[in-house]
């Protein structure tokens, strides 16, 4: 075998301008390949740290559970790590409308201070040693109105706790109670303020305060009202920790709305995941490796090929099938090896330098200095990705090489098989355009193999300019914007806001309504109310997915929503089926308040698809739903009868007005709301600008509701900054991949021309000879070059076509799931596709124009002699 590895060396060092394209190009790719992948994966671990340092190392929360449910998921062997405190309901701060969540501070036989130290807080003072003490975290003191130094203060609130009995009835329990505050729990580590309220996953401002609870004879809520919560921490890998959370969820059936993951950590967790397996490739990356794979089976074609008659000879003197097809593979073996090898290093390298140019401002506000995370998953990906494809590029030249029989050592090599005629095609072709142009589109025919692995190279790369930068992705991205964001800015209840005292003033409404940039102003109420209906006549999904409760009846949590008769007329009116109008909801019928239902909801554990609520719902029927009715001071559970005037169409969901959760609302007037919950006022309110481009005005209206308005905010404009951020993300990764795939092609054409040229030099010369001209054989060239680009372009035109058509459908499919019928349309991308053909034009000529240039200055007599030796 060493005399083969020396034969196979040496054909590499004689061609060496093909295998250094070779290796530069498979380390190029190696190296593109990881430092994308290793630069991702080092920020999403270097944001995974900032988040435990923040926020806690914990996985996630199940809050308001029942003490047998809690003994199940203690008892879950995926659990590692559990800690659990009882759930005491809300302290209630009437005056600005914010509550704070009350737990005991010690839980059921754990360590109090574990609880702590997951969530990364500290305590500062001392624990509760009775039910008239507390403890306040930061928030807490905040929307209580203590922040500071609160400890040895008097605090008073009233205590409410809502609850559901075995039966499935929802109780509400409500009192005034008088702490001494004993202590504060305080972060131990900088928060990450720089997560925006418009950012999928965050953190949210809940505010926590912790009392002595239900232990040794004493209690603060009835025994009946005591649930518990339960942080924890899952055995294993904890990068799938969410599908971890997910199964445990659905296993317990404890209900959607239980669940608080520490959703920051976990979503850092669960993108590396993606990252690290072998099934997650970038499209974009896969056309970049089967580039690279036609690129090395092209260039194994070529420099074998031209030695055939010394691999013939070396079978005539005794040499084996197998030891000719090794010296193929070892060349493979070695191109693979080094190319890796060296891409790797350097992908490193380049990932090293990406860290300090895209510095994440996260990790700077937290204080934390981005580090390079050597993952060996991801390397091992790419290692088997680049020796896989250089494995199958040789695959087809091993075989070939293998059938080489002895007789090509006394025959002619390049010897082709002979038309008695002409075609047709040919003779068509030769008399429009001439004998030269002929001749140019000739030789493409002449190696098939070697044109069409070409051709296929400059297609894909169309593929990617097309597809890659279409419109079609930009209108993607606006239609999901215009679904989560309808509003420029919307204000609504958050986590710390308690649902029954939380109120936007007229005057702050007016004033906003008269601020410059603004176009549009909409108050309105979003509250919650419960249905009762028999079990048989609610779908069995909808039950499961909110572990619903009850043997015959159950009674569930819904929106109730009131809006303005302008509102019902603008917001709700064009969504109402058998076109129903927003005016029936302003009167009654026989004597029940008129309402507009929505009943779906979206099942995004299961099916991730839509649902119905009632089975068997209908326009006219009169339903039961339970309201919390204010008598002055008091709150006052209160069933009504309505009559569902009107039923929402499942696009609601999407284009409409509809909240998440996504569950049964029940929309009226305003007028009925007096009524319904004994006051009338808002607590939701969207604004509009009248120029989105407007931003100093604008800035202004967002830095008003946020000083003065102690709600959520979400703002369109934070969204946008997100999608603009990552588009120009895709849009870097993509121009290096376009970059690196239009050399791929540029060199695969360059070598095939070159490669043709030089086995056609006798019948060049000869035509020289003949009195060819070097303008005509310029012609020749160039009408090989334009064919090249026309075929290249034709094909990458289509392919890119036939893929932006099924992405259409594809998103037309899936919207269905959110009651969207026709999600878009396709439209043909034509500056896409103008670029791309200009692209192909320019690089096929300049190929051809170098592969030509050794010919087209070498003097006929010169060349003659070559072919003689």
């Amino acid at each position: 075998m060493k005399i083969y590895r020396k034969l196979s060396s040496l054909y590499m060092k004689k061609n060496k301008s093909r295998t250094l394209m070779m290796f530069i190009m498979v380390i190029a790719t190696v190296a593109f390949m990881i430092s994308m992948d290793m630069l991702e994966v080092s920020q999403k671990y270097n944001r995974m740290e900032a988040f435990k340092k923040s926020y806690g190392d914990y996985h996630c929360e199940y809050v308001d559970i029942s003490k047998e449910k809690l003994e199940k998921v203690e008892n879950d062997n995926r659990v590692g790590y559990r800690d659990n405190v009882q759930n005491l309901g809300f302290l209630i701060n009437k005056e600005n409308g914010t509550r704070v969540e009350l737990k005991s501070f010690n839980g059921e036989n754990d360590n109090p201070m574990n609880f702590f130290d997951r969530k990364a807080q500290v305590l500062e003072g001392r624990k509760p040693k009775n039910n008239d003490e507390i403890v306040l975290d930061e928030e807490s003191a905040k929307n209580l109105g203590v922040s500071g130094n609160p400890i040895g203060k008097t605090i008073s609130f009233e205590l409410r706790k809502e609850y559901t009995l075995p039966s499935g009835e929802k109780k509400l329990y409500s009192e005034n109670k008088s702490f001494k505050v004993v202590g504060t729990v305080k972060r131990t580590y900088k928060e990450a303020r720089t997560i925006s309220s418009s950012s999928t996953g965050a953190e949210q401002k809940r505010g926590i305060s912790y009392t002595y609870g239900d232990f040794e004879g004493q209690s603060i809520i009835p025994q009946e009202a005591l649930t518990y919560d339960i942080i924890l921490r899952f055995k294993g890998n904890e990068l799938v920790a969410t599908n971890k959370a997910e199964e445990l969820l659905k296993d317990y059936n404890l209900g959607r709305l239980t669940i608080n993951p520490n959703s920051n950590y976990l979503s850092e967790c669960f993108s590396v995941y993606l990252l690290k397996d072998m099934k997650e490739i970038n499209s974009n990356n896969i056309v970049l490796i089967i580039t690279v794979i036609l690129l090395v089976f092209n260039m194994m074609n070529i420099i074998w090929s031209e030695y055939l008659r010394e691999i013939s000879m070396l079978r005539l003197i005794g040499a084996r099938k197998r030891d000719i097809r090794f010296m193929v593979v070892y060349q493979s073996i070695l191109l693979a090896v080094f190319g890796t090898i060296i891409g790797i290093v350097l992908g490193l390298g380049i990932t090293k330098l990406g860290l300090i140019i895209f510095k994440d401002p996260l990790l700077n506000e937290i204080g934390i200095s981005p580090n390079l995370h050597i993952d060996k998953d991801v390397i091992m990906k790419t290692a088997n990705i680049s020796i896989l494809a250089i494995v199958l590029a040789t695959i087809i030249p091993v075989i070939r090489i293998g059938r080489v029989g002895c007789m090509e050592a006394i025959s002619n090599s390049t010897k082709h098989k002979k038309r008695e005629k002409q075609s047709k095609i040919g003779k068509f072709i030769q008399d429009k355009f001439g004998i030269f142009r002929y001749m140019g589109i000739r030789n493409l025919w002449i190696k098939k193999t070697r044109t069409l692995v070409s051709i296929l190279t400059i297609t894909l790369c169309g593929y990617l300019i097309m597809y890659t930068f279409s419109s079609i992705e930009e209108e993607v991205n606006d239609k999901i914007r215009t679904i989560y964001y309808k509003y420029d800015v919307e204000t609504s209840i958050g986590i710390a806001n308690d649902p029954e005292t939380y109120k936007i003033p007229d005057e702050k409404i007016e004033k906003i309504r008269n601020m410059d940039g603004v176009k549009v102003v909409n108050p309105s109420y979003n509250g919650t109310s419960t249905f009762v209906a028999d079990k048989k006549n609610v779908e069995k999904a909808f039950i499961d997915y909110y572990g619903l409760e009850g043997d015959k009846k159950v009674e569930c949590e819904n929106h109730l929503r009131f809006y303005s008769n302008q509102g019902l007329k603008k917001y709700v009116e064009p969504y109402m089926l058998d076109g129903k109008t927003a005016e029936e909801l302003e009167t009654k019928t026989d004597g029940y308040i008129n309402v507009a239902v929505y009943n779906s909801f979206y099942d995004m554990i299961k099916t991730s698809t839509q649902k119905k609520i009632f089975k068997d719902l209908k326009q006219g029927d009169i339903i039961d739903i339970g309201v919390k009715y204010h008598n002055g001071d008091k709150i006052e559970k209160k069933n009504v009868k309505v009559r569902v005037a009107a039923i929402l169409k499942p696009d609601w969901m999407s284009y409409g007005d509809a909240l998440m959760p996504y569950k049964f609302e029940v929309i009226t007037s305003e007028d009925n709301m007096k009524e319904l919950l004994g006051f009338k006022a808002y607590n939701n309110l969207t604004v509009d600008y009248e120029s989105f481009e407007n931003e100093k005005a604008n800035r202004k209206v967002e830095e008003y509701i946020t000083q003065n308005i102690p709600g959520s905010i979400a703002l369109k404009v934070g969204f946008a900054n997100i999608q603009n951020n990552s588009k120009k993300e895709v849009f870097r990764k993509s121009m290096i991949n376009i970059t690196l795939v239009l050399m791929i092609a540029a060199i695969s054409i360059f070598c095939t021309v070159k490669s043709n040229l030089m086995e056609r030099r006798k019948e060049i010369f000869t035509m020289r000879a003949l009195g060819m001209s070097a303008k005509d054989m310029n012609r020749m060239n160039m009408f090989e070059a334009i064919t090249y680009a026309v075929l290249s372009i034709i094909s990458g035109i289509a392919l890119a076509t036939y893929k932006l058509v099924k992405y259409v459908e594809w998103n037309n499919n899936a919207y269905t799931n959110f009651g969207i019928e026709h999600f878009m349309d396709f439209t043909f991308p034509y500056p896409q596709a103008i670029i791309f053909a200009v692209v192909t034009l320019a690089t096929c000529i300049i190929a051809v124009k170098l592969a030509n240039r050794d010919f087209k200055n070498k003097e006929i007599s010169d060349g003659m002699r070559d072919i003689d030796s």
